[in-house]
């Protein structure tokens, strides 16, 4: 995807051709062009925006203008907007494979994935050569499921540019999604080449997979709290080894790692390291142990012995089901994983069903704005960390959530949990099917068409029929 203005060169990979200028254009036109761009390569997207509408009253049917102000839009959410935008762009330029390819990237951000892939195909018919077409095809085809394809077209962009770093990384990830975990988690070490990758600054040398037995190693978070949950796994078989295991993680996880018996010191970020001979990322550990895909032990994580959270009981209630329906605002693809709160609301109707809303953040707000105060309980109200949450999750017979840090804890304590999946789910969930390795108790419930949350919930309800008639009133 071109994340970057089109005019000139950026200090990382673009990720599409750059756009040349019109040969007859006026110096200060130019200059101020150039001064936008600058704003928006380092990150002042408001700046950059403000500047580019200002000159679009100057051109209106600017290709490049419209093209970069699309990217920017892109890039703060603006997705309609966005898509419009490069629309202009190509009705003024329209043989142009980047802008082809960048209003692809626009209508996949979108959901318009059937869309995308057209504009992306149309981008590589106008050149075979067009290496960043093929990269930005591969990922659309990607999220339709279309994974063989995918692949092919990665390989493809990484005959034209074979330093591709990003290309390598993205095809570790559609290996992963395809089954190819050895394989694919061996690719994947390519993202510690990428410029958002974090950089570790730690004097001791990272870990090469070899002997551990009496060694004291640093597992550090490289990416989310999803990741740590799913990946601390391993640090059993370093315990096992004969390591002495030091996690360092997000504050929010502190205490349930602690609580574990084979993490031996837990560090929130921010606080003093204890002394340690070599250091991995946590999500480098499947490639480090060589880790058997088949035969994955769960649970890892439980929950501690005393907490403040209680769940209370119904009469009527044959399952307590906690649930989880929105992504943190801000995290990418959030509206896409997000599902619609009147859908979990509709499950609360039901007497058999007694309902504890685990949700986090501002959607905390969805439960009385909704009027639901009385059908379901507002648990996460009173949840500060991932210990605590552990504990309610103790208490319920299922969870239902959507793709958030609390269906991998669920999972990781072998909690029945019903993960609910858009389409283009993220690689952790796998392509198709109910299942992944990861978790046993883990089922999947998949959008059949991007946006399609009714189908998902339909099966949701049938399921929960099926779950309630094998239990008994308590």
């Amino acid at each position: 995807m071109n994340d970057s203005p089109s005019i000139h060169s950026v200090g990382r990979e673009s990720r599409a051709d750059p756009i040349p200028l019109f040969a007859n254009e006026a110096d200060s036109f130019v200059q101020q062009l150039r001064l936008a761009a600058q704003a928006h390569r380092a990150g002042r997207l408001d700046e950059a925006i403000s500047s580019y509408l200002r000159l679009l009253a100057i051109r209106p049917y600017h290709a490049e203008l419209h093209n970069n102000l699309g990217v920017a839009l892109r890039l703060i959410g603006k997705l309609e907007a966005s898509v419009s935008h490069h629309r202009l762009s190509l009705s003024s330029d329209p043989n142009n494979p980047a802008l082809h390819s960048n209003l692809g990237n626009a209508l996949r951000a979108a959901g318009r994935l059937d869309q995308a892939v057209k504009h992306h195909f149309q981008s590589i018919a106008l050149n075979r050569d067009y290496g960043e077409g093929f990269f930005n095809l591969a990922l659309c085809l990607r999220d339709l499921g279309r994974i063989d394809e995918a692949v092919g077209c990665l390989g493809r962009a990484l005959a034209l540019n074979p330093d591709n770093r990003r290309a390598r990384t993205e095809l570790a990830i559609a290996l992963m999604m395809r089954g190819e975990l050895e394989v694919g988690f061996a690719a994947y070490e390519a993202r510690k080449r990428l410029p958002e990758t974090p950089r570790v600054e730690f004097s001791q040398p990272a870990w090469d997979g070899g002997e551990i037995s009496g060694k004291r190693i640093l597992l550090y978070p490289e990416q989310g709290l999803s990741d740590v949950l799913l990946f601390v796994r391993f640090a059993r078989e370093l315990k096992r080894r004969g390591a002495v295991v030091i996690v360092l993680c997000q504050a929010l996880l502190k205490d349930l790692l602690a609580g574990t018996d084979y993490v031996d010191h837990a560090v929130a970020e921010g606080e003093k390291l204890p002394a340690f001979d070599v250091h991995a990322s946590l999500v480098s550990l499947p490639h480090l142990c060589r880790a058997d895909f088949t035969a994955l032990s769960v649970p890892y994580l439980q929950a501690p012995k005393e907490s403040r959270i209680k769940l209370g009981h119904l009469e009527k209630a044959k399952l307590r089901i906690g649930i989880y329906w929105a992504a943190m605002p801000g995290q990418p693809q959030d509206r896409q994983r997000s599902a619609p709160f009147p859908q979990f609301l509709a499950l609360a109707g039901d007497p058999e069903l007694l309902v504890f809303s685990l949700q986090g953040g501002a959607h905390q707000r969805d439960i009385p704005q909704s009027g639901a105060g009385g059908l379901m309980h507002d648990v996460g109200r009173g949840i500060f960390d991932f210990a605590e949450a552990a504990t309610a999750l103790a208490q319920l017979d299922l969870l239902i959530s959507i793709d958030a840090p609390i269906a991998h804890l669920g999972g990781a304590m072998g909690l029945p949990t019903w993960v609910l999946l858009p389409l283009a789910a993220d690689w952790r969930w796998q392509l198709g099917g109910t299942r992944a390795p990861w978790y046993p108790s883990t089922r999947f419930f998949r959008q059949p068409r991007a946006g399609d949350w009714d189908q998902v919930f339909t099966s949701v309800r049938d399921a929960l029929e099926v779950m309630k008639g094998e239990v008994s009133p308590r």
